[in-house]
């Protein structure tokens, strides 16, 4: 996971950051190494008898609970 993490990394690098592709390096997809990040991590939950869709619920309404008056929301 932490070399697929890396690789997508590079590639935000490559595309938003100061760390500009080499003349010899093929720009990857970044689609394709979170697809590769995502396996990592789906792969680690399965491993660890993790649902991630309970896991993901539990964050989601955290995240609602908590910040669902921090910002004003424009009309």
């Amino acid at each position: 996971m932490t070399e697929e993490c890396g690789e997508v990394a590079r590639v935000m690098n490559h595309l938003y950051g100061d760390k500009k592709i080499k003349n010899s390096e093929e720009l990857k997809d970044l689609g394709d190494e979170l697809a590769d990040l995502l396996f990592s991590i789906v792969c680690i939950a399965n491993d660890s008898k993790i649902s991630l869709e309970e896991a993901w619920v539990r964050k989601v309404e955290k995240i609602y609970g908590r910040d669902n008056e921090r910002f004003k929301r424009k009309m």
